[in-house]
Parts: structure tokens; C-alpha cells; sequence
């Protein structure tokens, strides 16, 4: 069977607290599944007075705005699953519009269903 491979985004502020290597490890040991965590500092990223980051991102690619990027691969949709729900939970869901950039038609589909249990982005 093939891998399941995906991608969740999260931009400034969308998850309720801060991802972290740690948290992932253990997360990805609780369901068998590889996870990965790469952080993007856009260039266009401005700081705020108490700490918000804003960014004008409309005219820059994707890939390059600041962002925390979750990559999960799992031999199966169980664990997939599984492991989506508990991210979900932890940090909330990505923005469904550019959450799941980078990821199958299929997965977008099991990440948004999962959302949707919650009513949604929650």
C-alpha cells in the first residue's frame, strides 16, 4: 500500500500555541507516523508592538510567508487519521483555504472531513 503523505500550514496566529520538534516526536510515536516541521520566516514579516506578526502576503509565493509546516506520512489512513484529529486538537486546524497547500486531492479530503467534525477551522 502506499504512503499517505500531507501537509498542514499554519500562518502566525492560526494555532492556539507555539508547534514544537517535541510535541511532533511524541505525537508521531503515539500513531506510527513520520512527522516533520519546517518553520518559514517570510521576508516581508513585520513585528508588532506586544509581539503580532504581520505579513503583506499577497504578493509572494506561498511557500515563502511566514509559516509553520507540518509534514505527516503514514502507511495507513487509520493512523493518518489519527494523527490529524491530535494536531487538530493541539494546535487547531489550518486555514482550509491554504492549510493543506501541498498535499493530494485525497488528503485535503480526509483533513477537511476531520475539520468538519469540529464545525470547521476551530
Amino acid at each position: 500500500m502506499a504512503m499517505i503523505q500531507g501537509k498542514m500550514r499554519w500562518y502566525p496566529g492560526d494555532a492556539l500555541i507555539p508547534i514544537k520538534e517535541a510535541d511532533l516526536k511524541a505525537i508521531a510515536k503515539k500513531h506510527g507516523v513520520g512527522l516533520g516541521l519546517a518553520e518559514t520566516i517570510g521576508q516581508k514579516q513585520r513585528i508588532l508592538p506586544g509581539g503580532v506578526v504581520v505579513e503583506e502576503s499577497w504578493e509572494i509565493p506561498i511557500d515563502e510567508a511566514t509559516q509553520s509546516v507540518v509534514a505527516i506520512e503514514a502507511s495507513d489512513e487509520a493512523s493518518f487519521r489519527r494523527c490529524v484529529r491530535e494536531l487538530i486538537d493541539a494546535y487547531r486546524g489550518p486555514v482550509p483555504m491554504w492549510g493543506m497547500w501541498g498535499s493530494s486531492k485525497r488528503v485535503e479530503n480526509i483533513i477537511n472531513e476531520l475539520l468538519d467534525a469540529n464545525d470547521g477551522w476551530t
